[in-house]
């Protein structure tokens, strides 16, 4: 038993295990100073704290971070058409029942029960499941699968597919709502069809095609003298806004058109975040968000319990700002630490993948890595305001079950491929202080230094 889990701390990267277990830690005390530091009510003083939670949460998480790290990744692929018409049957169930059956149906309040307006999570018991969160998972190991062998993605039809793969679970994850987590998948897909060979100039030109959709203006009714938040909103966001036959029209970019008006104010709320008027109404959460990151200066404050302000009057500061608590509590420092931990997966990460051969392996863990960067950066960039705020939550940190379980789900796979990649049998040219053989002496004649004399010659 000892001498197995050696071999295993011995030819796995340990130090992702170590800074996994870390940001673990950092997030359970930054979950546990954002509620002491917080005004709560009776009902929320008489529940069970988050961090609590949260550590029960660790116990299935590092479970199936061990579940994940031994089973052989090869099996794991083999199913991966099956685990990705499972997840999204089960992203269809989320999007289409409750339509079916309405809001006040029994079964959707007990079983699909909605929170803010959206169905994301599955309830059996006391237990959430959020299965948007797993569709990362099960998309990784699918596409990684898909792009193992052939070169049919190297042209532009070949493309097709592995975009069709990953709009399918977009488009049904977006009609929950949750933009936050559809986000995650292009950036990824985009690495892996880079790093599995697909050509650069056709990577761009897709870019640059949907730029040109995304951008494109579009004419929608959008009165002037109305009170309605959303035609405000999309006047403020229009291209340019005019009169025409009687009725006042704003010229939109394509996907505001169809943007509902919450995630409309949450665009507007960054585009205009220096405004005073913004930063008292839709600009709130990111003015409180920078103020609190600000406050922390260099090495943080502890003095949160005797002021009427800052963590107090952030909503939602134990998942989505949870990085604003960090600064706030720990300062630049506490921020700098985090990001180095996250600095240290990346780096044994790109390592295995370095090493590992096989394409399949290879691609997974390029995939798991996308992902976790991919959402590292949308969650810091909106808590500094650097990008629109979206329900998106730092990977091991931030308070959510199926969150921490997927992650380190990703980090056990990202593992396993390390584990199981090939082994040398001998030594590799001049590695472990091996001494370059003197090279043979030159024919010919030679000069005072040992080179060849080519004047003589």
């Amino acid at each position: 038993m000892i001498s197995t889990l050696k071999q295993y701390l011995r030819y796995t990267s340990w130090p992702i295990i170590a800074a996994m277990l870390l940001l673990i830690i950092v997030g359970l005390s930054a979950i546990h100073v954002s509620e002491e530091a917080g005004a709560m009510n009776a009902q929320q003083a008489a529940r069970t704290p988050y961090w609590q939670i949260q550590l029960i949460y660790c116990i299935p998480a590092l479970g199936m971070f061990v579940l994940m790290s031994i089973i052989p990744y090869q099996r794991i692929g083999r199913a991966a058409y099956v685990l990705f018409a499972l997840t999204l049957l089960v992203l269809a169930a989320l999007v289409l029942l409750p339509r079916m059956l309405g809001d006040g149906n029994a079964l959707i309040r007990t079983v699909l029960p909605g929170i803010r307006g959206a169905h994301r999570w599955i309830k059996i018991g006391p237990i959430q499941i959020q299965p948007s969160e797993i569709a990362k998972i099960s998309y990784i190991v699918l596409l990684a699968w898909y792009l193992r062998s052939g070169d049919r993605y190297r042209t532009i039809i070949g493309l097709i597919i592995p975009f069709v793969l990953t709009l399918i679970p977009i488009g049904l994850i977006l009609k929950q709502p949750d933009l936050g987590t559809s986000l995650l998948l292009l950036p990824t897909l985009y690495v892996m069809l880079f790093m599995a060979g697909a050509r650069m100039k056709h990577l761009l030109g897709i870019v640059a095609v949907a730029t040109a959709l995304v951008l494109m203006p579009i004419p929608v009714n959008a009165p002037a003298d109305s009170r309605d938040p959303e035609h405000k909103s999309r006047r403020a966001l229009s291209y340019v806004n005019y009169e025409s036959g009687g009725k006042d029209y704003a010229l939109c970019a394509a996907p505001l058109v169809m943007m509902k008006s919450y995630q409309l104010k949450r665009i507007e709320g960054w585009l205009r975040q220096e405004d005073a008027a913004i930063t008292r109404g839709i600009g709130y959460h990111l003015h409180q968000s920078k103020m609190i990151m600000g406050s922390g200066k260099w090495t943080g404050r502890s003095d949160w319990n005797n002021t009427d302000s800052y963590f107090q009057m952030l909503p939602d500061d134990h998942t989505d700002f949870i990085f604003s608590v960090i600064g706030g509590q720990w300062g630049f420092i506490g921020c700098i630490g985090v990001l180095l931990l996250y600095g240290l997966i990346f780096l044994f990460g790109v390592e295995i993948a370095i090493v590992t051969y096989d394409p399949f392996g290879r691609l997974l863990a390029v995939g798991v890595l996308a992902l976790l960067a991919s959402q590292i950066l949308i969650n810091i960039g909106m808590t500094v305001g650097l990008g629109p705020i979206t329900g998106m939550t730092l990977p091991l940190i931030s308070y959510g079950g199926s969150s921490l379980v997927v992650n380190c789900a990703a980090l056990g796979l990202l593992v396993n491929v390390g584990y199981h990649r090939p082994m040398t049998l001998s030594r590799r040219p001049f590695e472990h202080g091996q001494k370059r053989e003197k090279p043979p002496a030159p024919y010919g004649p030679v000069a005072a230094d040992g080179r060849p004399d080519f004047r003589k010659m």
